[in-house]
Parts: structure tokens; C-alpha cells; sequence
């Protein structure tokens, strides 16, 4: 590299790592600023009427159960009063199996909102169970019932029928009033809940329930392209093209809510199970659609047994999921094997595309979308990442985005397989071609003799067969050797052909022996000037290396369906109509075989 290229590219380099070092400072600056101090957190939060609902995440004080058998009762006692925290920074952390109790104050901001419905959300579908406490008042006594809710339970618990957890309450007054929640799910962690005026909150959904029917109506014609592949093709690829889509459908979904909404209203168990399978089996069918599209087998051998290894990981991790004490394991497992499996598949891609497998671009740019939309759900998971709740519309509109890519990679695919299966008809043609021409002459061969013949005979066509012998070339082969007797070949057959219409066919049978084919039912006056040309054309000398080469012919003549029905007997009859000729030194050089004494 020249002076000035290295002097600019470390330039450009300390000017990255500024901007980044910049970014970061900047983002945690903001983080700081954002984050309220300890005794804002835990005094009452002030609820008004906010643009995206108002915030509750700091203010949460959480209580692990590690029993999953204390009441509200319990955590009411100072005991278990006094072990409710505040997390350093509740909205990162790892998912775990467990029972989480939440506590925190409200009150109204303005006492003029009192006969305001409030609506508390907790963005989550996948909590077994969620219940609401509350409000106490100053006093201790309860405003309303508790609320119990959750995927183990039917649809209709659901207050404020959303998809995800919603309580509804009112406050009468502007005291401090005290919420509990008990959260015990698979992933369990802290939520970011959010306190809505209700009917905000239904109009702010409007977005999310047209994103939800875009990605749905995307993912539905997915599957009827899919389906129609199927159907034409036959191939295993878009089986497993179909049922990845299949499966993302179901997943989405699950994740939305929507499983336990519509099928499965009053059989939560059913969409538990839907929800535990299906991103599991769309994983599974998407590592095999990859495998297929990428032919790994082929391209990367050590790539495709490593796919094979993710594929049972994930089968059994779907079967655990199912059966197993710890089904969180299964959910790890699978964003693992996502995860995993989508960087192999990205690197079998990079392997395919560098043979010019341009299907294999196509599917790189779609697992490299989803991988980095996946990563900050499971990051999240992990606790690498803050929760978002807008991750999870990343995740969904990156996978149904990756789908569609397939889709196009597909027909990529198909176009490729198409054009080679066009180069491999030609080639076919081209061979077939080669097997009934005569590589010598450029005119038929045998095996080209016989399927015109057998057309003519399929049609029932008649025509004539003329068999010619040349006399006298054994001597020019002997004489000047077999250059000058392939030259002879060559000059006869093209002067054959000059004499025979475009409708008939000439061919050489081997050695000197050529064959005619006469379309149509020409009469015997017809046929024998043809002979006479062609007796006149073989007497012409042939001209090689200023020699004048000269040989003789011999023509037998056999009509369809006179002489025969078959070509085997049209060129039995002609033989002997042509050897009678040779005999005959006195003939004219051809002899019909209808002239001839049956033997």
C-alpha cells in the first residue's frame, strides 16, 4: 500500500473509532440523564393522559418467589415488605422460570381525571398467570376484586381484551394508591408497563393490528406461492419452503397474542402448545429449506453435517418443550440453535456464492436481516440488552421480510434450474443429433434412418427405399488409401443429397453403403430416372489431390407397403434387387425388387 493510502485509511480508522466512542458516551449520558434518582422512584407516580403511555419500569419494586407460593397476604406483611427492591436497571435482565411480585404507587396527577378509566399494560402474551391487586388505598382496603389473567387461562379473563396483559382501574382521588402484580411465567422478568388512559390505548393499537394484518396477508401469499411450487414442482425444497411459512404464521401469531384470541379461545393448553412448537418447528424447517437451497451437501459437506446436528438439537428441544420439568430450556435451545444456525448458514451461503450459486446471495442478504433482528430479542433474553417492546415488531417484520427473500431467492433458483434443465435439452438434442448423423458425410446414420423410417410407417406413409453399393472403392482404398476413400464417401453423399428432394432422406448405412428414403408413392418410371441420376452422379470422378478418383454403383429399389411393411423387410427386398444388379453386368445398374423371384 502507498504512503498516502495507509496514512488515509488510519485517518479514516481514528475517525470511526471517535465517532463510536462518541456515540457511546452520548448513549450512556442519555441513560443517565433518563434514569430518575432513588427517592423519585419510589415516591408515587403522577398518572396523567402521555403520548405512549407513561412509563412505570423505575418504579417497580420486585420481589423474587422463589417458593411461588406466597400470597398477597404474605407480601403484605412488613417481613416481605422490606425484601421489595427497586433493580439498578429493571429492564435489563435475563429471563428465567419464576414467580416475580411487583409493587409500586400510583396517583393522579390531577384530581379533575378521577372519573378517567386508567388501563395498566404489561407487554407480555407469554406469562402463565397474572395477577392484579389493587388499588389499596392509604387505609388498606381495596378498591376492586383481584384480576387473575394468563396464558392458562381462557381468553374471556382477558379485562380490557388485548392480547397482551391489561388491567383496568379508576382512581377516586388523588391520594397514593398501591398496585401489586404477580407475574409467574416461563420469562419471567421485569416488563416494561406502561399506564394508559383506555381509550388511548385502543387507538394507539390501530398501528399494531395493521402491521399484524400486513405481515399475515404477506405470510398467507407466501403460502399460496409456496403451495403452487409444490404442486407444479414436486420438489422436497418447497415442502420445506411451505412449512416454514406455516410454521412463522403460527409463531408470529403465538407471539402476538392472537393463538389464544381466535383458534384456541377456551383451550389455553392448546395455544401453549402451539406456542411452545411452532417457533421450534419453523427453525427446524428453515434449516432444512436453507440446507436444499444452498445444496450444502455439494457446496460445504462439514457446513451440512453441522445443519444436521442443529436439526435433532432442535427436535429434541421441541419434544422437551412439551414434556420436560424446564420448558425455558427448550425456548434457550432454540434461540441458540436460531442463532447458531443462521451464522452457518450465512457462511454456507458466502461458500455457495462464490461459485456463482446466485440463489445463495439472495438467501444470505435474508438470514443476515434476521439474524440481526433475532439477536437483540435473544440478546435481550440473555440479558445483554434492555427489553424494548418494540423489538418483538423488529423480529416480526425481519422474519416475514426474510421470507419474502426466500421467496425471491427461490425463484432464482428456479430460473437456474430451468435454464440448465434448457442447456441440458439442447445438449440431449445436440447428442441425439450426433447418434443419427453420420459423422463423415453430415448425413444421416442408420439410427436416424430408421426413426424416419418408423414415422413414415407410424403415419402410414408410403415411400421408397433405394439401397446403394458403391463398386470399385474396396480398389481406392487399397490404392491410395483411406483419406482418398473417406473423400470419395463425403463427395457422393453431398452429391446425393443435391439429388433428392428436402422431403427425402439420405443416409449412409456404413462402409460404402448408402440408403435412400423416396417420400410419397412415385411411379416406377419416377423412380428409375431418380436411379439414372444418381448412376450418373456416382460415374463424376472425384477429385483429391489432382487425381480424378472414380467408382461405380449398384441400386436395388423396394416400395412400401408393396415389397414390405417394415423397414427391416424393405431393406431385406432392396438387397436383393441391389446384388441382383451387381450381377447383372449387363443391366442398368439398379433393379426394382418387385422384379425379383420371392427365395
Amino acid at each position: 500500500m502507498r504512503p498516502n493510502a495507509a496514512a488515509g485509511a488510519r485517518h479514516w480508522r481514528r475517525l470511526c473509532l471517535g465517532a463510536l466512542l462518541w456515540l457511546g458516551l452520548t448513549a450512556l449520558a442519555v441513560a443517565q440523564a433518563i434514569a430518575p434518582s432513588p427517592s423519585e422512584r419510589q415516591a408515587p407516580v403522577a398518572i396523567s393522559r402521555q403520548a405512549g403511555g407513561l412509563p412505570l419500569a423505575w418504579h417497580l419494586q420486585v420481589l423474587d418467589d422463589t417458593s411461588r407460593r406466597l400470597t398477597l397476604d404474605d407480601v403484605r406483611q412488613p417481613e416481605w415488605q422490606s425484601r421489595f427492591a427497586l433493580p439498578d436497571d429493571p429492564l435489563l435482565g435475563r429471563e428465567a422460570d419464576r414467580v416475580l411480585w411487583f409493587k409500586f404507587q400510583l396517583r393522579l396527577a390531577d384530581p379533575a381525571d378521577a372519573p378517567q378509566e386508567w388501563l395498566l399494560l404489561v407487554p407480555s402474551v407469554s406469562t402463565h398467570e397474572m395477577r392484579f391487586y389493587g388499588p389499596f388505598a392509604p387505609d388498606g382496603h381495596a378498591l376492586a376484586e383481584p384480576v387473575v389473567t394468563g396464558m392458562r387461562h381462557p381468553w374471556r379473563t382477558r379485562p380490557a381484551s388485548s392480547e397482551q396483559m391489561a388491567w383496568r382501574f379508576h382512581l377516586p382521588d388523588a391520594q397514593p394508591y398501591t398496585v401489586y402484580v404477580r407475574a409467574e411465567s416461563t420469562f419471567s422478568r421485569v416488563y416494561d408497563m406502561r399506564v394508559w388512559r383506555t381509550a388511548d390505548y385502543l387507538e394507539s393499537t390501530q398501528d399494531k393490528r395493521m402491521f399484524d394484518g400486513i405481515s399475515y396477508g404477506i405470510l398467507i401469499g407466501l403460502l399460496v406461492y409456496g403451495l403452487v411450487l409444490l404442486l407444479v414442482f414436486g420438489e422436497a425444497i418447497y415442502v420445506y419452503y411451505l412449512l416454514s411459512c406455516l410454521c412463522a404464521l403460527g409463531a408470529i401469531a403465538g407471539f402476538n397474542g392472537h393463538v389464544l384470541r381466535y383458534p384456541f379461545a377456551n383451550w389455553p393448553w392448546a395455544a401453549g402448545v402451539s406456542y411452545t412448537l411452532m417457533p421450534a418447528l419453523w427453525a427446524i424447517c428453515k434449516l432444512q429449506f436453507g440446507r436444499r437451497l444452498l445444496n450444502l451437501r455439494q457446496f460445504a459437506p462439514w457446513l451440512d453435517r453441522l445443519v444436521v446436528g442443529l436439526l435433532a438439537a432442535l427436535g429434541v428441544a421441541a419434544i422437551y418443550g412439551l414434556f420436560g420439568p424446564h420448558p425455558l430450556l427448550t425456548f434457550n435451545l432454540v434461540q441458540a440453535s436460531v442463532v447458531l444456525a443462521s451464522a452457518v448458514l450465512l457462511a454456507g451461503a458466502i461458500v455457495a456464492g462464490r461459485r456463482r450459486y446466485w440463489p445463495a446471495v439472495l438467501y444470505c442478504v435474508g438470514v443476515a436481516l434476521l439474524l440481526l433482528a433475532v439477536g437483540a430479542i435473544v440478546f435481550a433474553s440473555w440479558g445483554w440488552l434492555s427489553w424494548r417492546p418494540g423489538q418483538m415488531n423488529l423480529t416480526q417484520g425481519a422474519l416475514v421480510l426474510e421470507l419474502v427473500v426466500f421467496a425471491v431467492a427461490t425463484a432464482s433458483r428456479l430460473r437456474l434450474v430451468l435454464r440448465s434443465e434448457q442447456a441440458l435439452a439442447v445438449h440431449n438434442l445436440e447428442l441425439v443429433d450426433a447418434l443419427r448423423t453420420d459423422s463423415l458425410t453430415g448425413v444421416a446414420s442408420r439410427a436416424g434412418l430408421e426413426v424416419q423410417a418408423d414415422r413414415w410407417l407410424r403415419e402410414g406413409r408410403p415411400f421408397a427405399v433405394l439401397l446403394l453399393d458403391l463398386d470399385g472403392f474396396k480398389a481406392v482404398n487399397d490404392r491410395h488409401g483411406h483419406a482418398a476413400g473417406d473423400a470419395v464417401l463425403a463427395a457422393l453423399a453431398g452429391r446425393l443429397r443435391e439429388s433428392v428432394r428436402d422431403s427425402d432422406l439420405v443416409a449412409r448405412l456404413g462402409g460404402d453403403e448408402f440408403a435412400l428414403l423416396v417420400a410419397g408413392d412415385p411411379h416406377r418410371e419416377a423412380l428409375a430416372a431418380l436411379a439414372q441420376r444418381l448412376l450418373a452422379q456416382a460415374a463424376l470422378p472425384v477429385d483429391w489431390e489432382g487425381q480424378g478418383l472414380r467408382v461405380g454403383m449398384s441400386i436395388g429399389i423396394a416400395c412400401r407397403p408393396q415389397e414390405g411393411d417394415s423397414l427391416d423387410a424393405l431393406l431385406r427386398a432392396a438387397d436383393r434387387a441391389m446384388y441382383h444388379s451387381k450381377q447383372q453386368s449387363h443391366a442398368p445398374g439398379f433393379s426394382f425388387a418387385g422384379d425379383m423371384a420371392t427365395p
